[in-house]
């Protein structure tokens, strides 16, 4: 199988995030700095000049500009951290309120996405079993999650080839089979096979067998032999008189075809009468079989000894050994194939799901019913859970560590206020220079 080429996944394509992520604060924080020293250069420029004519229009606009950006340069900063490393009050608010910041977004997600009463017209607005359906009926990205899927199953199995993992596996199975009680589940399997008189198939599968059986000329021989033996051992003299007139094996041949034959035509019988005896009678021991089971004690106990003794018996256990060790190379084999019979199959069913749920209405239904009724179980579990572990990691978290994440993801659009306050205190500042010098009762 073609593996699916794929882009960059897990902590490298995070890495890039994060890289990329500073790469844009760095230029914008260099282009905020570079308004800010334009601001300066031009505030100079305009005292150099005597602040005359234009010059004049000039520094009111760069001695506001300046004052705007210093200002709002202090404001972002303040956020993250102590400006110039100045303990002012007020300051390195996201570091100084780490504890409500982590009860506040733990209360958030739960309150805003984790109630049911949000998430559930959501997910129906969604339609997330038509959006599965879609996306599986791209075979690239069906052809992507087969190679996902055995890079998993191959890491799963080598995992197994350790020896006290296996060890350790196989005492938990022997324990849990140990303590499952068999005779309540051979009561419920019973009671399933009457459920539609399956038990009479399986009766009748079974007499078709035995005529078979019977019928094999083999057989047959066995049993003229049998009766042969029989008849010598419990009539000597008259095997002896047969013996003598050279018909003993005939007779005996004879007796044996009558006997098949005559089995054959009650099995026949049985077969065409669904009220015959023997089937009420074998309908009635089931009944009674299976209340015994449920009821008796004795019994119960009995089911369970032959349960362990079968558990116990060398011969299966070696058998299970050999059978999971051909499963486990087969497996093995299979899964570093690059024709892998398991990839092939999960293709091939997904593909066939993802177009069922794409195209029909009825089979989305269903699967969103389904997952609506796992929501809303999972929604009041995670309700409990996720704040928690929310608090919990955000409170973990290093100081400097938690304000790197959180200025990468918003300080670039931060460094556009210092952009802003730049320019609008520079245009505020050419506003209130003609006011003060237009404006009469305002000017000197």
């Amino acid at each position: 199988m073609k593996q699916a080429s794929a882009s960059p996944t897990g902590p490298d394509l995070a890495a890039e995030r994060a890289e990329e992520k500073a790469r844009q604060l760095r230029r914008m924080k260099g282009i905020a700095l570079g308004a800010l020293l334009l601001a300066v250069l031009l505030l100079a420029l305009s005292h150099y000049f005597g602040r005359q004519g234009a010059w004049a229009w000039v520094g009111a606009f760069a001695e506001a500009a300046t004052v705007g950006a210093l200002a709002d340069w202090f404001a972002v900063v303040a956020l993250f951290r102590h400006p110039m490393g100045l303990p002012i009050p007020h300051t390195a608010i996201i570091p100084r309120n780490q504890q409500r910041i982590a009860d506040n977004l733990a209360h958030f997600v739960r309150d805003k996405f984790l109630d049911k009463a949000v998430l559930l017209p959501r997910i129906a607005a969604f339609n997330p079993a038509q959006r599965i359906g879609e996306y599986l009926s791209q075979p690239e990205r069906v052809a992507y999650l087969a190679t996902q899927l055995r890079s998993w199953a191959r890491q799963s199995l080598a995992a197994l080839d350790d020896p006290a993992i296996e060890r350790d596996l196989l005492a938990i199975v022997k324990r849990q089979l140990h303590d499952w009680n068999a005779a309540p589940t051979a009561a419920q399997l019973m009671q399933m096979l009457t459920h539609g008189q399956h038990h009479q198939r399986v009766l009748n599968a079974g007499l078709v067998k035995m005529a078979e059986w019977v019928s094999a000329p083999e057989i047959r021989g066995l049993i003229s032999d049998k009766m042969m033996a029989m008849a010598r051992r419990e009539y000597p003299k008259m095997t002896w008189f047969t013996d003598k007139l050279d018909r003993t094996e005939e007779i005996a041949d004879r007796l044996a075809d009558k006997l098949a034959q005559a089995l054959i035509d009650e099995v026949v019988v049985v077969l065409k009468d669904p009220e015959h005896p023997l089937r009420v009678h074998y309908g009635e021991e089931v009944v009674r079989m299976m209340a015994r089971l449920e009821e008796e004690p004795e019994l119960q106990q009995k089911v369970q000894q032959f349960k362990t003794q079968l558990l116990l018996h060398p011969a299966l256990q070696g058998y299970v050994q050999q059978l999971w060790a051909r499963l486990r190379a087969w497996l093995h084999d299979d899964l570093d194939s690059e024709d892998s019979v398991i990839a092939r199959h999960f293709v091939k069913y997904a593909q066939q799901l993802g177009e069922r749920l794409r195209d029909d209405p009825v089979w989305q239904d269903a699967a969103n019913d389904q997952l609506r009724i796992a929501v809303e179980h999972v929604a009041d579990q995670l309700r409990d859970i996720a704040p928690e572990h929310i608090r919990r990691t955000v409170q973990d978290w290093d100081a400097r560590y938690m304000v790197q994440e959180i200025e990468r993801s918003v300080g670039r659009d931060l460094q556009f206020i210092r952009l802003n306050g730049t320019v609008i205190g520079g245009l505020a500042g050419v506003v209130l220079y003609a006011l003060f010098r237009y404006v009469p009762g305002l000017s000197g």
